[in-house]
């Protein structure tokens, strides 16, 4: 459940206010085509996506073989004590990190490039979970700006791949199956169909694509990406066509998103698409979500603390009202702060 306070919208605020969200700038990174990381590889004069293995990642296909031969007795030792302790359970965690740059410019996050160019990063996460398929599951995801984490000012992504099926995919997993088995209609896709006629929080709506505020949004700013046909799992299986119109319909609702406090505005997101192991998957729909930080302003962000964080979630704004402000806020990006 989550807990409904838009009275609260209203209390006055005098905590944390963060910086002014920057707006990208044309500034040389680690990230820049031709520049040296800081493990000594080169990036090429990339003109498009580029794509490479991230240099610290927090998964590896093969065991570390840095490690010393201490080291590794230790944890040798370790897991021998408490072997058989259901308090205590560890094993192998195996994948493989990769890096997105979205296109070779600085100052141009996705809302700032061309439909063409966006199309071009779709098709790239395309290729490359395509090609890690024969992992559990492969996470695709963005941080954009400093108040998520974002380490790097350069426009990009990261792709995830693992050797189990995380925790939150794993619930999505078993909520869809059931739902199937009770109703012979995928969740998500039984859910669009609702929403469309209900038409009260659609945010964009292409040919093939819904961006909606989901009805359980916890998150003030939240977006939920659906496709509209539903036999599409995975983003491999998109069509041509799919493709350009989630490339246009992203432009839109991210513009959406930077107009609505004149910021470059920061979100976490990321897709969620059927396990690549899971032999029967007609229970699942692929989707994208998007979790902005900001609450209500451009330098006010919410916290998940206190009673959220120990009980229950509790957001201050309805879905509604959430896609009343977001539908006045179509049209060209602001550039105000972008400068």
């Amino acid at each position: 459940w989550i807990i409904v306070s838009p009275h609260r919208i209203s209390r006055p605020w005098q905590g944390e206010t963060a910086p002014q969200t920057k707006g990208f700038e044309k500034v040389g990174t680690y990230l820049s085509p031709g520049a040296t990381r800081s493990s000594g590889e080169v990036n090429p004069h990339y003109t498009s996506t580029y794509v490479f293995q991230n240099d610290f990642p927090a998964l590896k296909p093969s065991p570390d073989k840095k490690r010393g031969v201490k080291e590794m007795e230790e944890e040798k030792d370790e897991e021998e004590e408490e072997e058989g302790d259901e308090l205590f359970q560890s094993g192998p965690a195996e994948g493989d990190c990769y890096v997105m740059c979205f296109s070779p410019h600085s100052d141009r996050p996705l809302p700032l490039l061309s439909v063409d160019e966006i199309e071009d990063v779709v098709r790239e996460w395309i290729r490359v979970t395509n090609d890690l398929q024969h992992f559990t599951y492969t996470q695709v995801f963005e941080n954009k700006g400093a108040m998520v984490g974002c380490s790097n000012p350069h426009p990009h992504g990261q792709i995830w791949t693992s050797s189990f099926l995380p925790y939150l995919i794993s619930e999505e997993d078993q909520k869809q199956r059931e739902y199937f088995e009770k109703h012979a209609t995928p969740l998500l896709q039984n859910y669009l169909t609702k929403e469309l006629k209900k038409r009260e929080r659609i945010v964009e709506e292409g040919k093939y694509w819904v961006a909606l505020v989901p009805y359980w949004a916890k998150w003030p700013f939240e977006l939920l990406v659906i496709p509209k046909r539903e036999d599409v799992r995975r983003l491999r299986d998109l069509t041509k066509d799919e493709i350009s119109d989630l490339a246009v319909v992203m432009k839109r609702y991210l513009t959406r998103y930077d107009n609505l406090f004149s910021c470059s505005f920061p979100y976490s997101m990321g897709w969620h698409e059927a396990p690549n192991t899971s032999p029967n998957v007609t229970h699942w729909t692929l989707h994208a979500h998007y979790y902005p930080p900001l609450l209500r302003s451009a330098t006010v962000k919410k916290h998940i603390a206190g009673y959220e964080m120990l009980a229950e979630c509790q957001r201050d704004l309805t879905a509604k009202v959430w896609f009343l402000r977001n539908r006045f806020l179509g049209g060209p990006i602001f550039r105000g702060h972008f400068s």
